[in-house]
């Protein structure tokens, strides 16, 4: 189950304080994934000691094969995370987003632009002024070339948040 963000992770920090940042980005695990987590490590371990029996190494050593379930859960959700798609907008123009987008697409990052979606306003909520003459446009990219994208931003003075 996708991991969905809480009040809690939106809270300002009080100062002094660390963020604990998950182990699993995408997963949420529940008692039976817990249950199971578990279990396959004890299997691993079990499976390890008695290939520590066979070679003739001590029983301690066969329980490193513990942790191997627990390695190959943190890989197939780190890769599972890298392919989610996410996306930053910083109020620019199409034509700027388009820009940042090209300089990505050389570098081998598959980006997007998405223009931002104008709402008329109703009629009694409308002013004298016009709605903003030039519609604004994010960025869509995947995880796994956030490094990148947070470059090229950089290099465009785009000011981005800490925790990103």
């Amino acid at each position: 189950m996708p991991r969905s963000r809480r009040y809690g992770e939106y809270a300002p920090l009080r100062p002094g304080r660390v963020p604990r940042w998950p182990w699993l980005r995408t997963a949420q695990l529940n008692i039976v994934g817990w249950s199971a987590l578990l279990g396959a490590c004890a299997a691993a371990g079990g499976v390890g000691v008695l290939l520590a029996r066979a070679l003739g190494l001590s029983d301690w050593s066969g329980l490193v094969l513990a942790v191997v379930p627990v390695g190959a859960v943190v890989i197939a959700d780190r890769r599972r995370w890298a392919g989610m798609e996410t996306g930053f907008g910083w109020g620019g123009s199409v034509d700027e987003v388009t820009r940042v987008v090209e300089e990505l697409r050389k570098q081998a990052v598959h980006a997007q632009v998405r223009p931002e979606a104008q709402y008329e306003q109703p009629w009694w909520d409308r002013i004298d002024t016009p709605l903003d003459a030039e519609p604004t446009a994010s960025l869509r990219y995947t995880n796994r070339h956030a490094a990148t994208v947070r470059g090229v931003l950089r290099a465009h003075g785009i000011n981005l948040p800490d925790r990103w």
